[in-house]
């Protein structure tokens, strides 16, 4: 950010600008004094003074104002002045107002009484309409005003008589007051002027902040993304393959440790997830996707999962619920489930004895579901009711070494406000807690019962039989090939976008669905996706449904994935469920995943 501009800085910018209202005035104010020089001296030719004075200072005064109309000429053509143009519009005014000057003492001091106080009030009355646009600047002022009713003032005076007298000293009166009102306007002016400039330099230095915080984040956004797709490949690896051990293994202790290392890899995906929840709230790239979903369903598979959980810990858990079965809604289920998951899982984390209780109804005439997480665990202190929802906090009742980053509630908040309702706590140390959660989701129209979601709305196909596995990544691809294995699929890999092309549009036969990394050497899973949808059209193929799976998982890739023709979007790490519910949803409902026998979902490494 530059630095603030300096004191003559703003003097210079007042200065020119005060100049430039000058100008303003002085260019009608110059034609109608000239005009008025021309009828005075033809009007007097002769009778104030002798013609060829008369003439001679005509011609002085048509001079002088020649050159101040060549010098506002010169002046509007210039987009900058330097302060030298000050001086020289000040030299200007005061070689005019000395011209008026010179003809009120000779007139004034020669012409009879009549004729001199005419000439009197008209030079009073040259200075008064002429202050109206020069009291933006005193010294301007002085300078035009004083050489006209000085030489005026002591031509009264010079008279001796008591009317000269008296008109001389009422003539210094209008000359002090015209100063002292320039000097009070131009006061106001800089003030004005001052503050205007500052408030520009204020709103610059702040839209540059702006244009800094922009960049900063959009940085931040880039290294995220970059860093959770590095974070996540070997990740994916290590929890795919981590399964893959633990179902192989026939000892229990050594299935045991394996466990240990899933659950490890679980969290810290947890907390890569949160971090990148976090960015795209504080980027403004936070979406919710509403789709028409049970909601009944989702409470009870939640009540289910939480309800082992508690029975693990020996904890109660009970499920009040309010809802009619099926509760068509518009809601981002994923979004919807985050949030109970943060609320449900902060109750059994913080809960050492007692229970659970999950309370959910909704209003049909607003479409407000409320859902309350109560527990019987320490409590909240007041003093952390609302440091609660800040990033990176936790309640003092967790000791300070409660598992987690501390971003849970804030993003569970930032959700439910985005869904039109908020989370709000009420606890007290000791007594347990209750958090609300409020949303507001519409009544879904749904037809032929499951008729709302995606894959009913594909046409029906066979049964994939041959699945396409596009990944240039050793582990993930073994643990990709062994999911699809385990779905009955048969399945081909290949190691970059280059030979995806070929493959599905050589292969014989042809691919049922096809797995797409995005970042592969040779080709990119972008460019052979959108080639693979280009020679579709071309030879009129059929069009084969390609699935991104991939470790980016930010809402603008998703949209470039949809871009490049892909059909659906997988984020890596998926469980072997997730993936066998994208194949069927794209291709059919004949894939179905086997049950593990431990109920923990397996972790794709693809």
């Amino acid at each position: 950010m530059p630095p603030p501009p300096r004191p003559d800085w703003y003097r210079h910018k007042i200065g020119n600008e005060q100049l430039d209202m000058v100008w303003t005035h002085a260019r009608l104010g110059m034609v109608v004094a000239t005009a008025f020089a021309v009828v005075l001296a033809v009007g007097l030719r002769g009778d104030a003074a002798p013609s060829k004075l008369v003439d001679a200072w005509l011609a002085l005064k048509l001079a002088v104002s020649g050159f101040r109309f060549i010098q506002g000429w010169l002046y509007a053509r210039r987009a900058t002045h330097p302060p030298a143009w000050a001086t020289a519009t000040l030299m200007a005014l005061v070689a005019d107002g000395a011209t008026w000057g010179v003809a009120g003492f000779y007139v004034i001091y020669t012409a009879p009484w009549p004729t001199a106080s005419f000439f009197a009030a008209v030079l009073a009355c040259i200075s008064c309409v002429a202050t109206f646009g020069l009291q933006v600047s005193a010294r301007f002022t002085m300078g035009y005003a004083v050489p006209i009713l000085a030489p005026t003032a002591m031509g009264l005076f010079m008279r001796g008589e008591l009317y000269g007298e008296l008109g001389g000293i009422g003539l210094l009166m209008l000359l002090g007051l015209q100063m002292a009102t320039a000097a009070r306007t131009e006061k106001r002016i800089q003030e004005g002027i001052q503050l205007r400039l500052q408030a520009e330099v204020l709103a610059q230095d702040k839209a540059e902040a702006l244009k800094a915080a922009m960049r900063q984040s959009a940085v931040r956004t880039q290294f995220l993304a970059n860093i959770s797709h590095e974070l996540r490949t070997p990740l994916h690896g290590i929890l795919g393959v981590a399964r893959l051990l633990r179902d192989a293994l026939p000892e229990p202790a050594l299935r045991r440790r394996v466990g240990l290392i899933e659950t490890s890899g679980a969290h810290l995906l947890n907390l890569i997830n949160d971090l990148l929840d976090i960015s795209r709230i504080e980027s403004g790239q936070f979406l919710i996707r509403s789709e028409p979903s049970d909601l009944a369903a989702i409470i009870e598979q939640m009540a289910g999962v939480y309800a082992v959980r508690c029975e693990e810990k020996g904890l109660g858990f009970q499920l009040q619920e309010n809802l009619p079965k099926p509760c068509w809604v518009m809601v981002d289920p994923g979004r919807f489930r985050q949030v109970l998951h943060n609320l449900l899982g902060n109750a059994v984390k913080f809960t050492v004895q007692g229970g659970v209780t999950l309370c959910i109804s909704r209003d049909d005439s607003t479409g407000t579901v409320r859902a309350e997480v109560r527990d019987t665990g320490p409590g909240i202190p007041t003093a952390d009711l609302g440091r609660i929802f800040e990033a990176f906090q936790q309640s003092a009742a967790s000791g300070g070494t409660a598992e987690g980053a501390g971003l849970g509630l804030t993003i569970a908040r930032d959700i439910a406000r985005a869904m039109g309702g908020d989370v709000v706590a009420q606890s007290m140390s000791g007594e347990g807690s209750t958090l609300t959660f409020t949303a507001r989701l519409p009544t879904a129209t749904v037809s032929g019962g499951f008729a709302a979601t995606s894959a009913a709305a594909q046409p029906s196909r066979p049964a994939p039989c041959k699945a396409l596995l596009a990944e240039d990544n050793d582990v993930n691809a073994l643990v990709a090939m062994n999911f699809l294995e385990i779905l009955g699929m048969q399945a081909v890999r290949v190691k970059d976008g280059a030979e995806a092309l070929h493959e599905a549009l050589s292969g014989s036969p042809r691919p049922d669905v096809i797995l797409m990394d995005c970042q592969m050497p040779v080709m990119s899973g972008y460019q052979a996706s959108r080639m693979i949808r280009e020679q579709e059209r071309a030879l009129g193929l059929p069009r084969v449904p390609i699935l991104a799976l991939t470790a980016t998982a930010s809402d603008s890739e998703r949209q470039d994935c949809l871009d490049a023709g892909m059909d659906d979007f997988v984020s890596k790490p998926c469980t072997l469920e997730e993936l066998a519910e994208a194949i069927a949803r794209w291709s059919g409902p004949a894939v179905t995943p086997p049950k593990p026998a431990n109920g923990t979902p397996q972790q794709a490494g693809a």
